[in-house]
């Protein structure tokens, strides 16, 4: 296959393409709730029980029968004798049944007494001795949490593909669900090629620079919450190298990585490594930055093959690859969080490429204005770091004037600004 790629896929088309010629296979696993968090169901999850299990008072009061509180007001008031307290965890039946006439004191939560269909709220009644005098008359179960109020027994709860959170879990745990079935974590690796990198730990010498893309895809595929991962470190451009670290990474994960070495020029191995001992799926997406980003498919396992540049690289991730991870899955991405702002400066697009635009924000009035960063490269680490966000130019769109509305994508929900 020649170096060059030729005609870029264009983003829409390369995800369709990538999940129709390829499935992965992922295992599902037996897991216990309070341990799923991030996690995505294989199975949907029906309610074992309603939620609540039984009648219980949603304040502090008095359960009563509501029709002894008809025509009940300030200068009316109805008098009923109390029979007992209840506090949550109290058998309904502590006292018996409410019966007419008679109340029995609650505290949130606790179950409503037989007979009784009603709770009257502290502030609407006055308390003399062992009686109360109710102010204001309620209708039948008013005040009451009734039996499947909040979920029904079998009831569709959680959908397959719903990536877990912790209010799935908080329900799940309400509901006496202790173990679900969830896809196992996707086990990745990540190498990062090229004579110039060196590790953290290593000196710097001129001609070298610390290896940190590599970094950035780690980080942002551990915040997927899903993916358990391999690191194989920094590899020089050397073919057979490159070759038999990718061939003992494959035997470990199930899907590789690569960082840098997708390009054109002779350096650039990841091409020769494919082409002997794979096929490539997609070979370049028309996104600006990273379009070098690709899809090759090793002994029935994926490759991505991302620029070793960060902004093109985190582009290829965003774009491309957690849209991919996520379908095979049976899930969807989540949603990004953004707001809506004025451009303070207009952006332009080579039409027929999908562009990120990293943006600043100003706040004004409770008004946003977005400041495109003019910076150009796809290797201005800082640009990622400054931004509060990136707006998205489609491929037949030239661009956005000065003044448009236009989505800011937030790269984080903890932007102060």
């Amino acid at each position: 296959m020649p170096r060059f790629w030729g005609r870029l896929t264009r983003l829409n088309n390369a995800l369709e393409r990538a999940y129709k010629q390829f499935k992965l296979h992922v295992e599902t696993l037996d897991v216990p709730v309070v341990k799923a968090n991030n996690l995505i169901i294989a199975k949907n999850i029906y309610a074992p029980m309603d939620l609540p299990s039984y009648n219980n008072s949603a304040v502090d009061g008095y359960a009563v029968k509501a029709e002894d509180t008809y025509g009940a007001s300030p200068t009316n008031p109805i008098r009923l004798r109390i029979k007992g307290l209840l506090r949550p965890g109290d058998v309904p039946d502590l006292y018996g049944e409410v019966g007419f006439g008679e109340a029995i004191e609650v505290y949130t939560g606790a179950p409503l007494p037989p007979g009784a269909n009603a709770v009257v709220m502290y502030e609407d009644t006055y308390r003399v001795n062992d009686e109360i005098e109710i102010i204001r008359q309620v209708p039948i179960y008013a005040n009451v949490n009734r039996v499947g109020d909040d979920v029904r027994k079998g009831e569709l709860i959680i959908k397959k593909g719903t990536q877990i959170n912790p209010y799935h879990i908080t329900l799940l745990v309400s509901l006496g669900v202790k173990r679900i079935l969830v896809y196992k974590p996707l086990s990745i690796g990540i190498i990062a090629i090229g004579d110039e990198l060196v590790d953290l730990e290593s000196h710097l010498r001129p001609g070298k620079k610390f290896t940190s893309t590599d970094i950035l895809v780690e980080k942002y595929l551990e915040g997927l919450g899903f993916i358990h991962l391999h690191r194989y470190g920094v590899v020089p451009d050397d073919l057979e190298e490159l070759t038999n670290t990718l061939n003992k990474a494959f035997r470990e994960s199930d899907i590789m990585i690569t960082i840098g070495g997708t390009s054109v020029s002779e350096k650039d191995l990841v091409p020769d490594y494919v082409d002997k001992y794979g096929l490539w799926i997609i070979r370049g997406i028309a996104l600006r930055p990273g379009r070098t980003t690709s899809l090759a498919i090793i002994n029935n396992k994926p490759l991505f093959a991302l620029s070793g540049n960060p902004v093109a690289a985190w582009v290829g991730l965003e774009a491309f690859v957690k849209p991919l991870l996520y379908l095979w899955l049976d899930s969807k991405p989540p949603l990004n969080p953004y707001v809506i702002a004025y451009l303070k400066q207009r952006v332009v697009n080579q039409v027929g490429y999908r562009s990120f635009v990293r943006v600043f924000l100003e706040k004004v009035d409770n008004t946003f204005y977005a400041i495109p960063y003019m910076v150009k490269g796809s290797s201005i680490i800082s640009s990622l770091a400054k931004s509060h966000g990136y707006i998205i130019i489609p491929e037949d769109h030239e661009g956005y004037e000065k003044g448009e509305q236009v989505k800011v994508h937030l790269l984080s929900n903890n932007i102060n600004i």
